[in-house]
């Protein structure tokens, strides 16, 4: 329970960058996984090593195809590049392998049922006490031993320095808490884990980040879609409120369309609005799409085999002079500047598994995290959060478990559906 509680704290905290120790990347998140790897390396000695799993698989197979391609690219970098990042490239390859420590080792410890839901539902508990303590705190109600502004002008970011990172924790807590209410066994756990995800979903629109926007739209459309499909298939075993529902829908979803005909000049008018201040706010519109220019550039001159980690791109340095260096925000084009081609299909087929897996084993809130993972994607680099790993390890041990021939317990329900 210990060593669960350590995991639980330190994916959830990982996100806590105002806590770190000064400049460098640790804080009390860090120091919890690290502890937390630590103690595993311990007690696994003198044992059997554990048996290998289809996320484990998933998992090596990424990092062993993205440590090549970053290795090739950093040859080119190193004969091409006329200055580095030292410092980010440093911070880059350590990240990686303290990543690819912690991804493996979840997929190996995670693997027993009973322990996934343990630390899944630890999660998603202490989560809610986390995000509750960082909105008492940005109302001023509680104050902390050290400094943290929870506010980003008007928009929440809590204990993180930038609040599409509390974002994507709170996007995260939401689906997963919804994935527990979806799949639990007795009715106060299903009452438990829907109010975590309320609360997770309230704390994400105070972030007002778009990303959380898109990436819930997104999951929602995943989640309406699977569920919808697993009701119309009780029709086998005669009609139900809920098949009957969805037929409805269906069959009135052309009459909706017709009806709606007049309705679509205006909404094509709020939606270009919209999407016209979102461009221009902060003059990020064209901040991001020169960024991707410049990325998809960098690529294409290094050959499509990357120029290695850490940041490269330079046209931003109107801002700062060089050596300073930048990301591109968006975690295909980095993985493209970073490790080429091979890097940019493998972040391809570890999104493929988890969209897949999920979609396969009737799992409408997994499938939903695999693709709000993979929207955030598109505006963050966020393979070096930890807490996208655990989404990663849980979409595949919850499909593979799912798939086994027998069932039992919280999947029982999953069948019934």
């Amino acid at each position: 329970m210990i060593l669960d509680s350590l995991l639980a704290l330190g994916l959830l905290l990982s996100t806590a960058t105002q806590l770190r120790f000064g400049d460098t990347p640790f804080g009390p998140g860090e120091m919890c996984l690290a502890l937390w790897l630590g103690l595993f390396l311990c007690l696994q000695a003198g044992r059997l090593a554990p048996a290998s799993n289809a996320a484990f698989a998933v998992v090596v197979t990424f990092w062993l195809f993205l440590f090549v391609a970053e290795s090739v690219g950093a040859i080119v970098g190193f004969a091409t590049e006329l200055f580095f990042d030292t410092t980010h490239i440093i911070h880059d390859i350590m990240a990686y392998f303290f990543l690819f420590g912690l991804a493996c080792t979840m997929a190996l410890e995670l693997a027993s049922e009973h322990r996934l839901r343990r630390v899944t539902w630890l999660i998603v508990l202490l989560g809610a006490a986390s995000l509750s303590l960082q909105l008492v705190h940005a109302y001023g109600l509680i104050g902390l031993p050290i400094a943290a502004e929870p506010w980003f002008y008007d928009r929440l970011r809590g204990w993180s320095h930038d609040p599409n990172q509390l974002g994507l924790v709170a996007a995260s807590l939401t689906l997963v808490s919804i994935h527990l209410a979806d799949t639990a066994t007795q009715r106060m756990k299903a009452t438990a884990a829907a109010a975590c995800a309320v609360l997770a979903f309230c704390v994400g629109v105070l972030t007002k980040s778009d990303s959380l926007t898109m990436g819930i739209l997104g999951a929602s459309a995943v989640f309406l879609a699977i569920k919808s499909s697993l009701w119309l298939a009780t029709f086998k075993r005669g009609l139900t409120f809920r098949a009957a529902l969805v037929s409805l829908a269906l069959l009135g979803l052309p009459v909706l369309a017709v009806g709606a005909l007049p309705l679509v000049p205006l909404a094509v008018e709020q939606v270009e609005a919209k999407s016209e201040a979102l461009y221009n706010e902060d003059n990020q519109g064209d901040s991001r799409f020169h960024l991707w220019a410049e990325a998809y550039d960098k690529g294409m001159d290094a050959a499509m085999l990357g120029l290695g980690p850490g940041p490269h791109l330079t046209k931003k340095s109107w801002k700062q002079s060089p050596p300073h260096k930048f990301e591109a925000h968006n975690t295909p084009l980095d993985l493209f500047v970073q490790g080429g081609l091979l890097a940019l299909l493998a972040i391809a087929l570890l999104y493929a598994s988890m969209l897949v897996a999920t979609t396969r084993a009737k799992l409408p809130a997994l499938a939903g995290l695999a693709c709000a993972f993979a929207v955030f994607s598109m505006f963050h680099f966020i393979i070096r959060h930890p807490i996208f790993w655990f989404g990663v390890v849980l979409c595949l041990l919850e499909a593979a478990s799912v798939s086994k021939p027998s069932f039992s317990g919280k999947h029982a329900d999953v069948v019934r559906l």
